[in-house]
C-alpha cells in the first residue's frame, strides 16, 4: 500500500512538472510575438495619421539645443512613400520631394530616405561648419503622440534633441507652406544688424526687481545664444539658448530660466525692433541697446601693449570677420565705391594709439592709405580711458597739407574715432576671418556716440 502512494505520489510530482514546463513554453510564445505586434501596429499607426493629414504637418526640429538653434519644415506625407518638403534653413525654399519610410527599429522609426531639405542638418560640408554641420540625421524614433503632435528623438542626442511634428491646419499646402517659410526668414533676418543698428544686442529682463541687460552673445550661422551677463562679484552669469524662427517671431530651446519665470516664444515688435516675450507681468527682450550689457576690463590691457604705444590695423583684403558691423562696412563700401571712379580704391587704415596722454598735438596718429594715392596722415590726443572703461580720444586736425587737401575723403573714419561719447575696446583672441588666421592679437573698437559702428582688426 505504501509503495502504491509513493509511487503516485511520484506520478503526480512528474505531471507537475511537465505542465508548468508546457505552461512556460506558452507563456515565451506570448511574450516573443507580442512585441513584434505591437511595433507592426504603432507602424500601422504612425504611418496611418502621416498620410491622413493631407495638409502636411510643421515640423520643428532641434539637432542639439547645447549647440545650435531650430530649423521649421513643412512637410506633407504621400501614400506612395513620398513626401513634400520646404524649410527656412535657406533661400533656397522651393517645395521638393523625396521618399520616407516608417520602420521597425528598436521602436518606430521615421527615416527620410532620399535627399531633401532635412538632410542640409546634417551635411558636413556646410560653410562654417566643415565637418560637423548643424549635427543632424534622417532617422527619428517616435518618443510621443499627445493629441496628433508626434514628438520623435535623434538616438544619437537624445537627450538634447526634438523632432516635433503637428497639423498644419493649411487649406492649400504648397501655397500657405512658401508664405510661412518666407515669413520666418523675414524673422531671422530681423533679428540681424542692419547698417543703422547698434552692435550692443542685448537680452533684458524686466521684472519686479529691475532692469538686467545680458550681452546677447548670438551666433547666427549656428543660430544660438550665449547671454551672459558680469555681476557686481566679478562672477559671470551665463544663459544659453538655441533659437527657432517662426512667422510671429522665435522661440528658444532650452526656456530661459529667469528669476521664478520661463520664457519661451517671443512676438517680434516691428515699432522696436525687437522680440518680446511677457510672463505674469514680467518681460524678456531681444533688441539693440545703445549701450553694452558690460564693458569688459580689456582696455587696460591694451594700452599694455607694446608700451602703450600700440598699433592697430584693418585690412579689409585680410578677410571679413562678423565682428565688424554693417555700418563700418558702409563706410569702406561707400568710400571705394567713390574711389572707383577715378580708378582708386581702398587699401586699408592704421591707428597708433597713445595711452600716456603727454598733452601734445599729435599722440594718436590715424594713417589711411589709398591704392594710388599718398598715405592720409591725421592726428589724435592720447587716449585717456574713462572710469566706465571707455576711452576717448579727440581729432587734432591733418598732419600735412595733401591729408588737409584730401580730408573729405577719410571724414568718416575720422568721426568714427573722434567719438564724442567716447569708445569701447575689447580684446578678441588670435585674429580670424573667413579667409585668414594669424597669432597677431585681435580687437575691437565700437563707438558710443554712433552705436552702429564696430571694426574688427589685429594689432601688430
Amino acid at each position: 500500500m505504501k509503495n502504491i502512494l509513493k509511487n503516485n505520489y511520484v506520478l503526480l510530482f512528474i505531471m507537475s512538472i511537465l505542465l508548468v514546463a508546457c505552461n512556460s513554453d506558452d507563456s515565451n510564445e506570448v511574450f516573443d510575438e507580442a512585441p513584434a505586434n505591437r511595433l507592426s501596429q504603432a507602424n500601422e499607426e504612425l504611418l496611418n495619421i502621416l498620410t491622413s493629414n493631407t495638409q502636411g504637418f510643421k515640423a520643428s526640429y532641434f539637432t542639439k539645443n547645447d549647440e545650435f538653434g531650430g530649423v521649421t519644415f513643412f512637410m506633407r506625407f504621400n501614400t506612395d512613400g513620398t513626401v513634400d518638403m520646404t524649410s527656412d534653413f535657406d533661400d533656397e525654399i522651393e517645395i521638393a520631394s523625396s521618399s520616407y519610410e516608417v520602420r521597425v527599429g528598436t521602436t518606430t522609426e521615421l527615416v527620410f530616405t532620399t535627399r531633401n531639405h532635412i538632410q542640409k542638418v546634417s551635411d558636413p560640408l556646410l560653410g562654417g561648419l566643415i565637418g560637423t554641420g548643424f549635427k543632424g540625421t534622417s532617422v527619428f524614433q517616435l518618443f510621443s503622440n499627445e493629441d496628433g503632435e508626434l514628438e520623435f528623438k535623434d538616438v544619437r542626442n537624445r537627450d538634447t534633441s526634438s523632432f516635433v511634428l503637428e497639423p498644419t491646419g493649411f487649406t492649400d499646402f504648397e501655397t500657405e507652406s512658401i508664405e510661412m517659410v518666407e515669413a520666418s526668414i523675414e524673422q531671422k533676418n530681423n533679428i540681424l544688424p542692419e547698417v543703422t543698428s547698434s552692435v550692443f544686442q542685448v537680452l533684458r529682463m524686466d521684472n519686479a526687481n529691475g532692469t538686467v541687460d545680458f550681452n546677447l552673445n548670438y551666433d547666427t550661422l549656428r543660430l544660438f545664444a550665449t547671454p551672459t551677463l558680469t555681476l557686481d562679484s566679478g562672477d559671470l552669469e551665463e544663459l544659453s539658448f538655441g533659437v527657432i524662427f517662426t512667422d510671429t517671431g522665435l522661440n528658444v530651446n532650452p526656456a530661459i530660466e529667469y528669476e521664478g519665470e520661463s520664457y519661451t516664444e517671443f512676438i517680434y515688435d516691428e515699432d522696436s525692433n525687437s522680440f518680446i516675450s511677457t510672463v505674469n507681468g514680467t518681460t524678456a527682450t531681444i533688441l539693440f541697446s545703445d549701450w553694452p550689457a558690460y564693458i569688459s576690463n580689456d582696455i587696460n590691457e591694451m594700452a599694455q601693449i607694446d608700451g602703450g604705444l600700440p598699433i592697430f590695423l584693418y585690412r579689409p583684403g585680410l578677410g571679413a570677420n562678423p565682428l565688424t558691423s554693417a555700418g563700418h562696412d558702409n563706410i569702406i563700401e561707400s568710400l571705394d565705391a567713390f574711389l572707383a571712379q577715378f580708378g582708386l580704391s581702398f587699401f586699408d587704415y592704421i591707428f597708433y594709439f597713445d595711452f600716456d596722454d603727454n598733452g601734445n598735438v599729435c599722440e594718436g596718429f590715424l594713417s589711411v592709405r589709398i591704392n594710388g594715392l599718398p598715405s592720409l596722415n591725421y592726428c589724435f590726443s592720447g587716449a585717456t580711458i574713462n572710469d566706465d572703461r571707455t576711452f576717448t580720444m579727440s581729432f587734432q586736425g591733418a598732419a600735412n597739407q595733401d591729408s588737409f587737401d584730401l580730408q573729405f575723403l577719410a571724414q568718416d573714419i575720422i568721426n568714427f574715432f573722434d567719438s564724442s561719447e567716447g569708445m569701447v575696446g575689447e580684446l578678441e583672441g588670435s585674429f580670424q576671418s573667413d579667409t585668414f588666421s594669424y597669432i597677431n592679437l585681435a580687437a575691437t573698437f565700437a563707438s558710443l556716440e554712433d552705436p552702429s559702428l564696430r571694426v574688427y582688426g589685429l594689432f601688430f
